[in-house]
Parts: C-alpha cells; structure tokens; sequence
C-alpha cells in the first residue's frame, strides 16, 4: 500500500512538471511576438555613435569629431560645435546622450545662428549628405517595410531631398523598447532615438 503511495505521488509531480510551461519557450514567444528589428535600431549611428556605443567611448569618438562637452551630470552628457556658413552665419549642433535607469537616448540639433536672414532659396536647400543618411537609416526602420495603416498612422512623409520626416517631426514610440524622432531639412535639423530600457507602449493609432 505504501509503494502505491509512493508511486502515486511520484506520478503526481512529474504530471505537474509536464503540464508546466517552459520559461525558454514562454520568453521566446514573448521576444517572437515583437518583430521590429531591434539590435539594428540600437546600432544606427548619428555622428559616429549609436545606442550600443560604450558610454566611455562616445567623449572621444565626438571629440575627434570637432565637439566640445559643454555639460557631463549623472544622466546626460551634452556636446557642441560651431561650424561658419555665408554672410556671418554659423552653424551650430548639439549632440545629447541621456542614460538614466528608465532609458537611453541620443538627440542631434542642428541650426543656423548669426549673420543675414536665410532666403528662401537656402530654405530650399537639400540636408547636409551626413545628416540625409542618418535620417533615412531612422525612417527606413520607422517607415519603410510596414504597413499601410502603421505607415499612415506614424504620419510618415514621402522621402525628399529637402526634407525628410515622420510623426509630424514629433517623437514616437515605434516598440516596446525604441522611440524615435525625424525632422531633417536644409535649414535645420533633429534627430533622436531611444531605448526604453523597461517596455513602454506604443502609440500607433487605431492599428
């Protein structure tokens, strides 16, 4: 009678275990359910940088080229360079990392300071080749390879050699764990992306 005991409840348990999901397999249909790329979005890179980037390694891949850090607190790190345009203009960029606990984010200005008010032929002027190439690598995750409805509902702009931009040059959520902002132009320029280091959810409307 006791053996039958036993045997019962060494029945019980391995019943118990079976009918157990597997964490491997739960975690893997949770990161399965997600199909935005996101290794390739933390490895874009603006100015030389991207979210995967050692915090160590960004001052000097910056300062070599041509930034100065203005600013260095707990979370954010800011970086500025002054560049000399036609008629005693100045361009002017600032690149931001921001690294807290809830995210990760960098943000790239740029815009015209000083001199004679900009006509409207340099209004029309295309984006700089580097600033085009970042802004793409950005809408092509973003706005490219989606569908129609997410392409709609993120307001994505037809590309343009003057302009390229989504979100109506607001930031987006995009994933569970990236956001990203696009409004590029000749006269000027932002761009930033993050990483949310815990899930946010995403505000594609009516999708």
């Amino acid at each position: 009678m006791l053996l039958f005991r036993q045997c019962a409840s060494m029945f019980f348990l391995i019943t118990l275990l079976l009918l157990q999901p597997s964490p491997v397999l739960a975690t893997t249909d949770a990161e399965s359910s997600d199909s935005f790329p996101l290794q390739r979005f933390l490895d874009l890179e603006i100015e030389g940088i991207s979210l995967s980037t050692l915090p160590e390694e960004v001052p000097v891949i910056l300062e070599a080229a041509g930034y100065l850090q203005r600013r260095n607190s707990m979370f954010i790190k800011t970086f500025i360079k002054e560049a000399p345009l036609p008629g005693g203009r100045s361009s002017l960029y600032r690149i931001e990392l921001e690294d807290t606990p809830q995210h990760r984010t960098i943000t790239y200005l740029r815009e015209e300071g000083g001199g004679r008010n900009k006509s409207s032929v340099e209004k029309n002027k295309p984006i700089p080749d580097n600033e085009a190439a970042w802004a793409k690598a950005i809408y092509e995750l973003v706005c490219l390879n989606v569908p129609d409805k997410m392409n709609k509902a993120r307001s994505c702009q037809p590309l343009q050699e003057q302009e390229i931009r989504f979100g109506e040059g607001g930031f987006l959520n995009i994933s569970a764990h990236a956001g990203a902002q696009v409004n590029a132009s000749g006269a000027s320029t932002i761009l930033g992306i993050t990483y949310f280091k815990h899930k946010q959810s995403v505000n594609d409307k009516d999708l």
